[in-house]
C-alpha cells in the first residue's frame, strides 16, 4: 500500500521545509480489537505542517533527524474511510465490513488516573497513530466512530480538526449574546466561527493576516475581520464592543503577537483559550495585578478534544464544511499539497486514497 511520510528533516534556521514522499508499505493486520480501514480522506493539519517546518521542540527534532536516517516519518491523522476488516472482539462491539467511519487518532489506555476521571486527553500511555495519510489504517475499536448516512467521507474527514473547535468554543463558554474574538481565520478559526453563530454570540470578530482568510471569516459567520498587521487595529477590535472587551477569546493563530494581543482584547471577567501550536521557546508575559485581580480575566489553556468525538460526529450534518475544505489532491502531489498548506494561504487541504464516497 502506499503512504504519505516525511523523507527529508527540515531545516528551520535555514527556513528549508522537510520533504514529504509517497512510499511503500506492508499491509497492516488487523488484530483482536482492530479494525482496518480502507482511507478514503486525510486531511492536513496545521501540526503537520509544523512538523515540516520544524516548529517544534529542539529535542523533538533532533529525534526526527535521526529516525529519518533509518526509515520514512508517518504523517497525518484527519481521515475518513470505509471499514475493510475487523478482528473478532471489534465485530462483537458492532462494527462491520462496510461501515462508513472517522476515527480519533489518539488510542487511551483507559486504566490511568486522567483516563478513570473523564480526562482521557492526559493519558499517560497514549497511543497515537499518526499514520492516516496511507491507502489503509489498522486502528482499535475503541477509535473508531460510525458517521451519519447523509454526511459524505469528504466532510467526515473533517471531525478531529472539528472537535478541536468545539472543545474550544465550550472551554470559552460562548452563550447567546457573547462577543468572541476569534484570532487566526485558518481552518479551526473557521469551525470556531461556526460554533460561535451556532451558539447564539451576538458579535463574531475574526482577525488574519491573509485578506482572503478575512473574507472568508466573514462567510463563515463574522460580523467583522481585521488584519493584525494594521497600526491601529486593536483599538478598531476594540471599538467593535464599545470598548468593552470580549466575552469570548479564541486564540487559533499560533502567533506570539497574536498571543499577547488576545488577553488584552478580552473583557473584565471575560474568557481566553489558548490552543494552537506555539514556538516552544516563547514565552508569554503577564500583568497578573492588571490581568487578574482587577480584570478577573480567565486564562485558558486546551489540549486536544478527548471525549468530543461522538458529539462531533453528531454535528458534521449541520456545519459547512465545504466553506473551509479548499483542495483535494493525489496522493502523488503530496509535496505540491503541503507546499501549499505550508504557506498559510489556504483552509483545509485534503488527500483522496479511494473511490469510496
Amino acid at each position: 500500500m502506499k503512504s504519505i511520510c516525511l523523507t527529508g528533516a527540515p531545516n528551520p534556521e535555514e527556513k528549508i521545509l522537510g520533504q514529504v514522499s509517497l512510499v511503500d508499505e506492508d499491509m497492516p493486520e488487523p488484530g483482536p480489537e482492530d479494525v482496518l480501514i480502507r482511507v478514503a480522506y486525510a486531511s492536513i493539519c496545521g501540526s503537520d505542517t509544523n512538523i515540516l517546518k520544524g516548529n517544534v521542540p529542539q529535542n523533538l527534532l533532533d529525534n526526527l533527524s535521526i529516525v529519518l536516517q533509518f526509515q520514512p516519518f508517518h504523517l497525518g491523522h484527519e481521515i475518513s474511510g470505509v471499514i475493510e476488516a475487523v478482528g473478532n472482539t471489534a465485530a462483537t462491539m458492532g462494527f462491520k465490513v462496510g461501515d462508513r467511519v472517522t476515527s480519533n487518532y489518539i488510542q487511551y489506555c483507559n486504566t490511568c488516573y486522567w483516563c478513570r476521571t473523564g480526562q482521557e486527553n492526559f493519558c499517560e500511555h497514549p497511543k497515537q497513530h499518526m499514520d492516516g495519510m496511507s491507502e489503509y489504517v489498522c486502528w482499535h475499536m475503541s477509535q473508531v466512530h460510525k458517521i451519519p448516512d447523509d454526511v459524505s467521507l469528504l466532510n467526515a474527514c473533517q471531525t478531529e480538526p472539528l472537535s478541536i473547535s468545539m472543545n474550544a468554543t465550550e472551554t470559552v463558554g460562548i452563550r447567546p449574546g457573547s462577543r468572541v474574538f476569534v484570532s487566526g481565520a485558518g481552518a479551526i478559526g473557521l469551525y470556531a466561527i461556526q460554533f460561535a453563530k451556532k451558539s447564539g454570540a451576538a458579535l463574531i470578530v475574526a482577525s488574519d493576516v491573509v485578506e482572503d482568510k478575512q473574507k472568508r471569516a466573514v462567510e463563515n459567520g463574522a460580523d467583522y475581520a481585521v488584519n493584525p498587521m494594521e497600526e491601529g487595529w486593536e483599538d478598531t477590535a476594540m471599538a467593535y464592543t464599545g470598548g468593552l472587551g470580549y466575552d469570548a477569546v479564541l486564540e487559533a493563530s499560533g502567533a506570539p503577537a497574536a498571543a499577547d494581543a488576545a488577553l488584552r482584547l478580552t473583557s473584565k471577567n471575560g474568557h481566553v483559550c489558548y490552543f494552537a501550536m506555539y514556538p516552544p521557546t516563547w514565552e508569554m508575559k503577564v500583568n497578573p495585578y492588571n490581568e487578574l485581580y482587577e480584570g478577573s480575566k480567565h486564562i485558558h489553556g486546551m489540549y486536544t478534544s478527548a471525549d468530543m468525538f461522538p458529539r462531533t460526529v453528531s454535528m458534521l450534518p449541520k456545519m459547512e464544511l465545504g466553506k473551509v475544505i479548499d483542495k483535494v489532491m493525489a496522493p502523488e502531489d503530496c509535496q505540491e499539497a503541503f507546499d501549499l498548506a505550508c504557506s498559510g494561504n489556504y483552509g483545509k487541504i485534503v488527500f483522496k486514497f479511494s473511490e469510496d464516497e
